[in-house]
């Protein structure tokens, strides 16, 4: 059997990040136009090419692939399997049902937040044949294994949904990773040939994205992590994280982007992976996220010595009280610490956003604002708090307003720019949330000295085009209302 991973194109914006669990978690000029290689495609892509299968992946937005196209090519596959969420989830099943129609008998397959948390909404859309709740890797492998062999032994797969005799069935989970070093490093070479992702926080070029653990600690009711990964948080070991980051530099990457929830989760973990970069030499510049509450002066040094060129911090708001409310478990001072060590040490810094949190007013805003201020980040996110399934706030909104059904009406077209049922946990009005999310990128970016200042750092032209793209990206979206 051939297999296609695919990365779907969407006629709402050139770029819709699908890198992380969420399968589409942003997209557009809010985001700078940022671009991400699809790394849960490669995760299983690479896994069915150590079982045996004949696979490959097609990246549409990367590769500009039209649909028409993509007709034509799908006639030469059995199965095609994509990463979905929420506010993708109507539209890819659009995109099936054409592949169906050009190819009839294609089995298709769709993994990632949606089908998770709302399996049977899911199979609702007849194009789709199967989902796969929770982690896809194994499960996809074993479902192509029983679809080989012919027969019905692939419903008895652990992990799945799929309809019969106009039933759906869901069948028992599928066990977690335990040890994610079992699984393989993924496989680059099913990235498009020549094509550098863009992202305007990445410095060296080529770059590539890697994850070095699954879920996270923390328990923020706005994020689908802990639901997805499971109530413990796992972790590649030191040594797997050092020979993964050895090959990429061996392929010619010279930056590598750890998409990890909470990089700095486990200290002792972080230090021993730093250890061991210095070690060998790595040498390779890289960029993760950190959590305020788990990083120290002593653990951002040993970063930075090890590569570690810049971080990311969800900062969310600037109010104590609204990150108590979500369970955020940090504190303001913590937060203020991570970034002036950061200064200290040279380390760049990016503070994501929510603008719409429980408790959410004009007064809390302005603090936040205020707040990003005193914190002096190289660069912002703002983003309307947005209610994903498999979460605490979901679970609220649905409660309050059943019409908000699956979720599916925020598509990528409003993602984090417009507001839904946001009167749920917010007491602003959703053009008022609209309004403050161009607010905090107006004050933020549209100063005259932190323009200067970063057009001060540029250290080739290459950076310089890069940062101007960025840049009309951002402003489009401030100024002219893009999204």
């Amino acid at each position: 059997m051939r297999v296609l991973g695919l990365n779907p194109s969407s006629k709402f914006s050139k770029n819709v990040a699908r890198d992380l669990l969420w399968g589409c978690w942003c997209k557009g000029k809010r985001i700078a136009g940022v671009q991400f290689p699809p790394l849960p495609l490669i995760y299983v892509a690479s896994v069915l090419k150590d079982a045996g299968h004949s696979v490959d992946v097609l990246d549409m937005q990367a590769q500009h692939t039209s649909h028409e196209s993509l007709e034509k090519t799908i006639t030469s596959y059995d199965v095609v399997f994509l990463i979905s969420a929420t506010m993708s989830y109507n539209e890819d099943a659009e995109i099936l049902a054409r592949l169906k129609q050009a190819k009839p008998g294609l089995f298709t397959i769709i993994f990632g937040a949606h089908p998770t948390f709302l399996p049977q909404a899911a199979l609702a859309k007849p194009s789709v044949d199967v989902i796969v709740r929770r982690e896809a890797e194994f499960v996809i492998r074993d479902l192509v294994d029983a679809l080989a062999e012919g027969g019905n032994r692939w419903q008895n797969i652990k992990g799945i949904g799929y309809r019969k005799n106009n039933e759906i069935i869901i069948n028992a989970d599928y066990p977690y990773i335990e040890n994610l070093d079992e699984l393989p490093i993924p496989d680059r070479s099913f990235l498009p040939a020549d094509i550098d992702y863009y992202n305007p926080i990445v410095k060296y070029y080529p770059w590539t994205t890697a994850l070095s653990s699954r879920g996270c600690p923390s328990r923020c009711i706005f994020c689908t992590s802990p639901s997805y990964y499971g109530p413990i948080y796992r972790a590649r070991s030191p040594h797997n994280v050092l020979q993964e980051a050895l090959y990429l530099k061996g392929l010619g990457y010279k930056e590598i982007f750890y998409r990890d929830e909470t990089f700095t989760a486990d200290k002792a973990r972080v230090f021993k992976i730093c250890e061991l970069f210095i070690e060998k030499k790595l040498n390779t510049p890289w960029i993760c996220s950190v959590k305020a509450s788990t990083a120290s002066f002593e653990m951002l040094k040993i970063m930075k010595a090890a590569g570690c060129r810049y971080i990311r911090v969800g900062v969310e708001s600037g109010v104590q009280e609204l990150l108590n409310a979500v369970q955020k478990n940090t504190t303001l001072q913590q937060i203020r610490d991570v970034f002036d060590w950061a200064r200290q040490l040279s380390i760049e810094s990016h503070a994501h956003l929510m603008v719409g949190l429980p408790g959410e007013t004009d007064e809390t805003l302005n603090q936040t604002f205020s707040f990003i201020d005193s914190l002096r980040p190289t660069t912002v996110t703002y983003g309307i708090m947005t209610p994903y399934p498999g979460t605490e706030i979901f679970r609220r909104v649905v409660a309050a307003n059943p019409s908000f059904g699956d979720g599916s009406q925020i598509d990528a077209a409003s993602i984090h720019t417009n507001a839904s049922f946001s009167n749920v946990f917010s007491a602003l009005p959703r053009e008022k949330l609209e309004h403050y999310v161009r607010t905090g990128y107006r004050r933020f970016y549209a100063r005259p000295s932190y323009i200067a200042n970063r057009l001060l750092k540029i250290r080739d032209f290459d950076e310089f085009k890069r940062l101007c793209l960025a840049g009309a990206n951002v402003m489009s979206f401030i100024f002219g209302g893009d999204t």
